[in-house]
């Protein structure tokens, strides 16, 4: 496997530059500006890069590699594609290395250009110019090489066992594909997708552990389901030969409740008052013995299981079980 790139962190501190500018600039322009000097770039070194001559050997051909159109890229309608590249054919190791070349090549040189920036002389408009064109060159090849990819992720996303929604997971692997394509040093002789399947498997196990760990924290007590069956709306809507029996089963001294079980059971239906007893809701209810509308909720659905065997014969399945 690929061993760990040379890797040149440059940049680290967001720069403040005062800009001597005489040309009117685009919103646009001015914003790549900022973004160009103030970005951190991470350099993969080369001794390549550093040749006499190297522009002209990096860029012989500048568009030898064709760019092909994304607009097949829908990750959640090709869940089920069993084309293994719909974007078009795979890059071959020369496009690869050309690509990286001058990806590489570009990020060298706005990394030269932010450091004359940084100088205190103001820079003129040459100097802004060619920052911005090795700035936009750089952008180019970096997405130019992530949308050639882009089916390696829909497939180690369809392949892999990590928990979480698949469109999620092709998030996570996009990142993590940005990330390779910044550190990958093409003069290794290894070919991307091998070094990028790792780090994408890593990625999705990450995402997946942290899905899982997400899930086990919440309260094991909550359906959506249970709370549905139990809304207030349900209770209110009950009609008066169901409440009779819930009544009758609780004063017939046949079901074992606890004190607890019973109050609410009082509030809940209707066996607090004498006459036209109103039903109260789970807040109110909780609000009356200080607890929370959750609690209360857990409560009724394990005193209606206690009263099914007693009243299965008048109320419905739905509403006595869990």
């Amino acid at each position: 496997m690929p061993r760990k790139p040379r890797q040149t962190i440059y940049g680290e501190k967001p720069r403040v530059v005062v800009v001597a500018t005489r040309r009117k600039r685009s919103p646009d322009e001015l914003s790549r500006l900022d973004l160009a000097l103030e970005k951190s770039i991470t350099v993969v070194e080369s001794p390549l890069i550093k040749k006499r001559n190297a522009e002209k050997a990096i860029f012989d051909e500048p568009d030898s590699v064709p760019r092909m159109s994304v607009a097949w890229y829908s990750p959640g309608q090709n869940l089920e594609s069993k084309t293994k590249n719909p974007g078009g054919r795979p890059l071959t190791r020369e496009e690869e290395v050309t690509l990286f070349r001058q990806y590489n090549y570009a990020r060298w040189r706005v990394t030269k250009m932010q450091e004359r920036f940084e100088k205190a002389k103001p820079k003129t408009d040459k100097d802004i110019d060619e920052l911005l064109r090795w700035f936009d060159i750089a952008t180019s090849r970096r997405e130019h090489i992530v949308e050639c990819n882009l089916p390696l992720v829909l497939a180690m996303a369809k392949r892999t066992y990590a928990a979480g929604e698949y469109g999620d997971l092709v998030a996570e692997g996009n990142v993590a594909l940005v990330r390779c394509v910044d550190r990958f040093d093409c003069e290794l002789g290894w070919k991307f997708s091998t070094y990028a399947c790792r780090a994408l498997t890593a990625a999705f196990n990450r995402y997946g552990k942290k899905q899982l760990k997400h899930k086990n924290s919440a309260p094991f007590e909550f359906d959506e389901e249970r709370e549905m069956q139990c809304s207030d709306i349900e209770v209110d809507k009950t009609d008066d030969d169901r409440i009779r029996a819930i009544r009758l089963a609780l004063r017939s001294g046949d079901v074992a409740l606890t004190d607890t079980e019973h109050e609410v059971m009082r509030f809940r239906f209707g066996l607090h008052c004498p006459q036209n007893p109103p039903l109260l809701t789970l807040q109110q209810v909780g609000k009356e013995l200080g607890i929370s509308k959750e609690r209360v909720r857990q409560i009724q659905l394990r005193a209606l299981a206690k009263i099914r065997d007693v009243v299965e014969r008048y109320l419905p399945t739905d509403l006595v079980t869990e």
